[in-house]
């Protein structure tokens, strides 16, 4: 089945020019009784056009998210796509820990964004928003902004996506801290905004650390959202896999700014990606129908069963049999 989690459903979630509200905290629940799938979506609003917002999902359907218009203006994005450990209830699954800088205009478009089921989520973003209908930052959040990062924008005027790489302990301590923020009402709102300021320094200088070689790995806009229908069309086509030229003729990319451009957005190669797929289906089937191992080795794409067995084990911990006998 498919869940849909709208923004339609916050509380005054329309200002009265039809834009989503800037103003207003919220948070959307999965609300879907026939499904095991549970979390939320939580958008924190601070002082200074700062924003949180924070996806936690154990999703065992499908998720799409319904995103409402914004008011025209551009946003500094600090992204952190965090991973839990594994408990009793939630086997191994691929996973990895990144994040990113981006800095692009707000969508004032109804956008739709959707999650593949049978995976984890936990992704803690965080915004500077330029105040409504203005294209720049006012000089009260430009004192936010570190030197180097205000250099980078002012010199690359256009939408831009740049990867800065694994989350460091001391960031991924702080991200945990507001997770398990433990007050309520304006001490809160302190608490959090101190916590932002500390994640745009530490974000900045391992951004400043990765090189100053940026400016020729900028993705535009347009090719994220290219890379992002190659991934579906990699998903839709398991048993039947594009090649990588193929596949960048069909979103109009040419193949080596499909490759960059993949590991920049997915934090892997788009064979990876498609290895861990097959191997999360073929986990799904194991699961939840009678199929034998053979059964699912054929069906994920594998002609070599001893391949699949160590693909497997090598991605889970556990062998496929293994597995099988464990869900019996």
């Amino acid at each position: 089945m498919t869940i849909l989690l709208s923004e339609k459903d916050q509380p005054a979630s329309l200002s009265a020019n039809a834009y989503l509200s800037a103003s207003s905290n919220y948070e959307l629940v999965i609300q879907a009784p026939q499904s095991t799938s549970r979390g939320y979506k939580r958008s924190l609003n601070l002082r200074h056009g700062l924003n949180f917002l924070i996806r936690d999902y154990w999703l065992k359907d499908t998720l799409v998210e319904e995103k409402l218009p914004e008011a025209p203006g551009r946003t500094l994005e600090f992204g952190f796509n965090l991973h839990i450990a594994p408990d009793a209830e939630h086997p191994p699954e691929p996973t990895s820990q990144s994040s990113f800088l981006e800095f692009n205009e707000t969508r004032t478009q109804r956008l739709f964004q959707t999650w593949s089921g049978q995976r984890r989520v936990l992704k803690i973003d965080l915004h500077l928003l330029t105040y409504a209908g203005c294209l720049t930052f006012s000089d009260d959040q430009l004192v936010l902004i570190p030197a180097e990062l205000q250099a980078a924008i002012a010199l690359n005027e256009d939408d831009w996506h740049q990867p800065v790489g694994s989350i460091s302990p001391t960031i991924q301590l702080v991200l945990q801290q507001i997770l398990n923020c433990p007050y309520t009402g304006s001490i809160q709102q302190v608490y959090l905004e101190g916590k932002a300021l500390e994640l745009i320094a530490l974000q900045t200088a391992q951004w400043l650390e990765s090189g100053p070689a940026r400016a020729t790995q900028r993705l535009k806009p347009s090719d994220i959202d290219r890379i992002h229908q190659a991934r579906d069309l990699i998903t839709q086509r398991m048993d039947d896999p594009p090649s990588l030229l193929e596949l960048a003729r069909a979103v109009g990319l040419n193949d080596c700014t499909l490759k960059r451009g993949f590991r920049q957005v997915f934090g892997t190669t788009v064979f990876g990606y498609l290895r861990q797929q097959r191997l999360i289906k073929a986990r799904q089937l194991l699961q939840d129908t009678e199929m034998s191992v053979a059964e699912v080795t054929c069906q994920v794409g594998y002609s070599h069963a001893g391949h699949f067995a160590a693909a497997f084990k090598r991605e889970f911990g556990i062998s496929p049999k293994a597995f099988k006998n464990s869900v019996l």
